[in-house]
C-alpha cells in the first residue's frame, strides 16, 4: 500500500473511532478499500471509484463488513450526474442503517446522498425534505447533532439559496466552521447566487486555499464565473481543476461551455468528448456537445447527442432547452 493509500486508511479509522467505532480487525480490511476509493473519488475520479467498489460488491455482500460499501457508492454516483442511479443505489441499502449496529452515521450519509441527488436534479423542495428526516436520526442518536452544521447544512443552504430565501440560507452558513471545505464552497456559491460577486471570489478563494489538492472550489468558481458572462476567467479556474482532476468531467464540461460562450464549439467539441470519459450518463454533458456540434455543423452528430440528452436525468430547465436545441435552433 502507497503513503496516499496508508493515509486514507488512516482517515477512514480515525472517522469510525469518532462515530463509534466497535468494529473488529476484518472490518479494516474492508475500510481500508474503501479509504482508498475515497482518495480516488476526492480528485474528482468518480467513475474509477464506482468501478472499485462494484469490483468489491459481489465479494462483500450485505454483511456487517460491507455495510460501508454502498454508502459512498449512492454519492459516486449523485456525483458522476446519476441521481436516478444514486437513488436507486439508496434505495437497494436503506435497511442497512437499520441493521447495521453503527447505524447512525450511516442513516446521515444516506440522508446526505438524498438531498445531493435532489440538487443533481434542482429540486430545491426535496433537498429541504430530506433534511427534515434528520429530527429522528437525532433523537435516537443525539451525538449526530453536532455534525449537521457541516455534513447537511451546505446542500440546504444552497436549496435555500436557489429558491430565494437568501436570509435562512444566511442563517444555515453562519455556524459553520472557517475550516469546512464544503461550507466554504457553499458560501461562495450562495454569495454568487445573490450577485455578491467581490465576496463569492473571497470564499471560493478560501475554499481552494484548504483542500489546495481537491478540484471542486475551483470548478465552481469557474461555474459561477460563467454564470456572470466571464468565459475566460472561468476557463482558467477550469484549468486550474483539470490540473488537480485530470478524470474529472466537470470541470471538462464547464471548459466546452466556456469555449461556446466564446464563440468557439469546434472547439469545445475536444473537451465534452474527454469529459465523456469520466461521466458517462451526465445528460448535460450530452445536451451542450449536442449543441456545440450543432453550431459546427454537423447536424447528425448533434442529433445522436441530443437522442442520447433525452435518454438521460436532465433538470427541467434543461429539458426546455433540449427542445429547443431539436427544433433546430440551439440555445445561445
Amino acid at each position: 500500500m502507497d503513503r496516499v493509500e496508508e493515509e486514507a486508511v488512516d482517515g477512514e479509522v480515525t472517522a469510525l473511532d469518532i462515530l463509534g467505532g466497535g468494529f473488529g480487525e476484518a472490518h479494516f480490511v474492508g475500510v481500508a478499500a474503501i479509504g482508498v476509493d475515497t482518495v480516488v473519488a476526492e480528485s474528482g475520479d468518480f467513475g474509477d471509484a464506482a468501478l472499485r467498489r462494484e469490483a468489491r460488491a459481489p465479494r462483500w455482500g450485505r454483511t456487517r463488513l460491507s455495510a460501508g460499501l454502498p454508502m459512498a457508492s449512492y454519492e459516486i454516483r449523485a456525483a458522476l450526474h446519476d441521481p436516478v442511479a444514486a437513488r436507486a443505489e439508496m434505495d437497494r441499502y436503506t435497511n442497512v442503517a437499520i441493521l447495521n449496529p453503527n447505524g447512525g452515521p450511516i442513516s446521515l450519509q444516506l440522508l446526505r446522498a438524498r438531498m445531493l441527488a435532489a440538487l443533481a436534479q434542482q429540486d430545491w423542495p426535496a433537498v429541504l425534505a430530506a433534511e427534515r428526516d434528520f429530527a429522528p436520526i437525532a433523537a435516537q442518536y443525539p451525538g449526530l447533532t453536532e455534525l449537521k452544521p457541516t455534513f447537511l447544512d451546505p446542500s440546504a443552504a444552497l436549496a435555500l439559496a436557489h429558491m430565494g430565501q437568501f436570509a435562512a440560507a444566511d442563517a444555515r452558513l453562519k455556524p459553520m466552521p472557517a475550516d469546512c471545505y464544503p461550507c466554504l464552497r457553499a458560501r461562495a456559491q450562495v454569495a454568487a447566487l445573490q450577485g455578491q460577486d467581490t465576496s463569492a471570489g473571497v470564499w471560493f478563494a478560501r475554499a481552494a486555499a484548504i483542500g489546495p489538492s481537491l478540484p471542486f472550489a475551483e470548478t465552481e468558481w469557474g461555474q459561477a464565473l460563467l454564470a456572470r458572462g466571464q468565459p475566460d476567467a472561468a476557463i482558467k479556474k477550469f484549468q486550474l481543476a483539470n490540473h488537480k482532476g485530470p478524470h474529472f468531467a466537470d470541470p471538462l464540461e464547464g471548459w466546452g461551455e466556456a469555449l461556446m460562450a466564446k464563440n468557439q464549439s469546434h472547439l469545445a467539441l475536444a473537451k465534452f468528448a474527454e469529459a465523456d470519459k469520466y461521466a458517462l450518463n451526465w445528460g448535460r454533458l450530452h445536451l451542450k456537445w449536442g449543441e456545440a456540434l450543432a453550431y459546427s455543423g454537423k447536424r447528425d452528430q448533434a442529433k445522436a447527442q441530443f437522442a442520447l440528452a433525452a435518454q438521460l436525468n436532465l433538470t427541467p430547465s434543461e429539458k426546455a432547452e433540449l427542445a429547443q436545441a431539436k427544433s433546430g435552433a440551439p440555445h445561445g
